[in-house]
Order: structure tokens, then sequence, then C-alpha cells
């Protein structure tokens, strides 16, 4: 399984603390070994709203983490200089509904289940994946699919679930916004308890297990990052999954992926 690194900036693009730009950890992700981060398709067209990330049509998959924003010229001798395109490359196609999935996946792209999809939909999407690989002559290779999740690990997990849950909390913000305004503190505990894997070490290891055994292997965990208050404790619960978790995970899921692959 390989990493991937996705920020979700706060509501309205702007951070309620001093230095926020220094405080993303895109690039202790890329020390840590995660190997894709993401960046919009056409950023002149971002989607408004908490979601705007995950429910654009198309992201660009890169090798590098995107650099952080700073000033730039925008005009050159009288010429407009247009410095926010990402290089072109392979991309993602967020997705939250299986028939997304079946039509992205039969057009060759790679599909990435939203971080608000349950597990039971995770199951369905792997299910199109496969539908819309074979309806274009293709294999369905778990490789090519990814799934987004915020994870927060931490020793403690009182604190773990506080992070997750406390009103304050942009993962709370974030899960609300998904069930909507309307939504009530209940149906929002139950969003994050199905979507999020938030614990100790091993309690999320075992979520990731089961995720696995209900859906099927996936080739890519996008990592979901979120503008948290205490980026001492961020950066933890990020070290804490790259180092621990993941090689133990991956030796208990490459038997899976390979019969996967041949089935």
């Amino acid at each position: 399984m390989k990493l991937g690194y996705l920020f979700i900036p706060p509501a309205g693009g702007q951070s309620r603390r001093p230095g926020h730009a220094a405080a993303m950890r895109a690039p202790l992700a890329k020390a840590l070994g995660f190997s894709e981060f993401y960046a919009p398709l056409t950023p002149s067209e971002d989607t408004p709203g908490p979601h705007a990330t995950e429910r654009q049509s198309l992201l660009h998959i890169l090798p590098n983490p995107p650099e952080q924003l700073r000033p730039q010229l925008v005009l050159v001798d009288g010429q407009s200089r247009d410095r926010g395109r990402p290089a072109p490359g392979p991309v993602a196609a967020p997705v939250s509904h299986a028939a997304q999935a079946r039509m992205h996946s039969a057009r060759g792209r790679a599909p990435l289940s939203v971080s608000w999809s349950d597990t039971d939909m995770l199951a369905r999407h792997w299910a199109a994946h496969v539908t819309g690989c074979t309806h274009a002559g293709r294999c369905a290779r778990p490789q090519d699919w990814r799934v987004a999740r915020t994870v927060i690990v931490d020793p403690d997990a009182a604190r773990a679930e506080a992070t997750a849950k406390h009103a304050d909390s942009p993962c709370r913000a974030y899960y609300r916004a998904s069930l909507g305004e309307n939504a009530s503190d209940t149906e929002v505990d139950a969003r994050i308890d199905a979507c999020v894997l938030y614990g100790t070490p091993a309690t999320v290891l075992a979520r990731l297990h089961e995720m696995t055994q209900v859906s099927a292997s996936f080739g890519t965990l996008t990592f979901v990052d979120h503008d948290w208050p205490d980026v001492a404790r961020a950066r933890q619960s990020m070290r804490l999954f790259a180092e621990t978790l993941l090689t133990t995970h991956q030796s208990q899921t490459q038997r899976n992926i390979r019969k996967l692959e041949f089935a």
C-alpha cells in the first residue's frame, strides 16, 4: 500500500492561526515516505465550500508536495504570468457514489473514494471499479484504487477520540458539513465513527484491516490532513501511522492483494 497526502484547508481558506502555511505537514509526509500528493486539475474552477478539494471532478497526482502559497508576480512586462497550475501528470477522480466509480474506471481514470464514504460504500466502490474496468476490457487492479481517510493516531485512546469529536475540532466541522447543517450531534458522531480512523496504533491498525476485509485491498490510502490546532500532536499522529502501522498492515494484506490481482 502506498500513502497519499491531501490537505483540507479550513472553511473560507483562511487559518485561525498565524504561520498556517509553515504548519502544513506535506514536507513531513514526503520525509516519511508518502508518495502521492494532490492538486486541483483546474484551480480557477474550484468548487466553493469546506469539501472543495474532495469534490473536484479530477485531481492531479503529484510525486512531490505542491509549493506552499507565497506572494508571486502576476504580471511581467505587462504580460500575465500563471504559476498556479501543476505540471501535467496522472489524475485521480474523487467519487462518493458507485456510479461515479464505474464511470471513471471505464474511462481509465483512477477512482479515489472520498473520506466520508463508510466501509459499506467502499465495498460498492470496489465492485463498481471492477464493473467499469470489465466494460473497458481492462483488469481491475487494486493498486489503481485510492481511499481517502482522516487518520488520528495517539497512544491515548480518549485523547484521539476527543481530537476527532471535540466541538471545535476541524474534523468534526468537516464531517458535519458532509451531512448538512441540520445534522444532529449523534449523526455527526456516527459519521466520524464510521469514516475516521482514530485511536491507539493497535485500534487504527484493526480498523484499517477491517476496511480491507469488508471492501477490498486498495493501492493507496490518501491521508486527509486538517487544520489541526495542536500542530505537534498532528505531526506525532502522522509519524505513528507511517512508521508503526503501515509496515505491519502491508505485511498482513500483501497476500490478499496478490489474490485479487490473479483472480
